[in-house]
């Protein structure tokens, strides 16, 4: 969680580790800052300069949450979202170090890219929402944004002899592996373009899936006005499946969400598919607006702040702010009334009485002396 001491050490984590990446590599076009917000755990964002202002961004969050009892439960995120963070970790790591041996030089962009791990996804975007609004106001050129986010499966529980990848589909094996491009609100365009790029650069199919709301940080982006798109392991309509033997089902939220359960072959492609980005937007000439870049506004089509405000994931969505650490503590209480485990403990059924016999006797002292007075 975003509030607690370990959200802070998680994203300090990665901060150390982009810094290794870039004084390893000898570059001084690369930079990695902490963006603060107004809780404990800070968003990061590592830097390429490019040639020109127009930015391109690749996505994630840093943070996970247990659905259940967000404040009390582990939540270990492996695939939601640590998955991501490893991922784009792998990506600036390959864009700015030549292969081991190699003669390539350093690549050197005509167009500057971002890397962005985000705090509080799980908490209704705010980390994001407070990096592009930031970006809003400073009219900063932003040419797309994109968020890998539950990379590391379910795979999709189909098989389809078309495809690129199949196989025998036994049981406990995995039949299909597939990136998941989600559509809601996104343009066809843009849609288009990460299939090409997936197609061409990877070995696995490349399908529309759809989340519906507004699902993750890209809509921060979105919101401001910048291009935005999310991308996942496989179809996000097959992660409710309750057969966890082809699809994986779905574990994000719980403390189930495990490493072991990773499809780390998927993650790998999620790899291959960020350099292709980086490389083929770093290198592009790219002609949106101002400098070559979106200039941003306030978006009142697609997400306006009544999908914001409204359409977050329940009481999670709220759970690290006061009211919603409120509503967590008074549910709570309304449990234990319920359930009233105490019953089963004499020990603990004593004590209860002693402290209601000596709230009573300081009420009854009390009104005495009221009395008397």
């Amino acid at each position: 969680m975003p509030l607690l001491s370990y959200g802070r050490d998680a994203a300090v984590w990665v901060h150390g580790r982009l810094q290794e990446i870039i004084e390893a590599s000898g570059r001084e076009d690369a930079t990695v800052r902490y963006f603060e917000h107004a809780w404990a755990q800070p968003s990061v964002v590592a830097r390429v300069e490019g040639r020109s202002n127009t930015t391109v961004i690749l996505s994630t969050h840093l943070d996970s949450l247990n659905l259940h009892l967000p404040m009390l439960l582990p939540a270990p995120g492996a695939n939601d979202n640590a998955a991501g963070v490893a991922a784009l970790l792998s990506v600036f790591h390959t864009l700015l170090t030549p292969p081991s041996g190699s003669e390539t030089t350093p690549l050197k962009f005509a167009n500057t890219l971002e890397f962005h791990f985000y705090s509080a996804e799980e908490a209704g975007f705010w980390g994001s929402t407070d990096v592009f609004a930031n970006y809003n106001q400073r009219h900063m050129d932003i040419h797309s944004v994109l968020q890998f986010d539950m990379i590391g499966g379910p795979p999709s529980s189909h098989n389809n002899n078309n495809d690129k990848n199949t196989n025998n589909g036994k049981p406990g094996e995995i039949m299909n592996r597939e990136m998941g491009i989600v559509t809601d609100f996104v343009h066809s365009n843009y849609i288009q373009y990460i299939k090409l790029l997936a197609n061409e650069y990877t070995s696995i199919n490349a399908v529309e899936t759809v989340c519906g709301y507004a699902c993750s940080d890209h809509a921060a982006a979105i919101r401001f006005g910048y291009p935005g798109g999310l991308m996942t392991g496989g179809r996000l309509e097959e992660s409710d499946s309750k057969d966890k033997t082809y699809s994986g089902g779905d574990y994000s939220h719980t403390a189930d969400d495990t490493v072991e359960k990773l499809d780390k072959e998927l993650i790998g492609e999620f790899v291959r598919f960020g350099v292709a980005w980086g490389v083929e937007l770093g290198f592009a000439e790219l002609n949106t607006g101002g400098d070559g870049g979106w200039r941003g506004y306030t978006c009142d089509n697609g997400y306006p702040d009544g999908w914001m405000g409204s359409v977050r994931r329940f009481s999670a969505a709220r759970a690290a702010d006061p009211a919603g650490f409120g509503l967590w503590i008074l549910v709570l209480l309304v449990m234990l009334g319920v359930a009233r485990p105490w019953e089963e403990f004499p020990v603990v059924m004593g004590f209860g009485r002693r402290v209601r016999r000596g709230v009573r006797t300081g009420y009854a002292r009390l009104s005495t002396r009221e009395r008397v007075d």
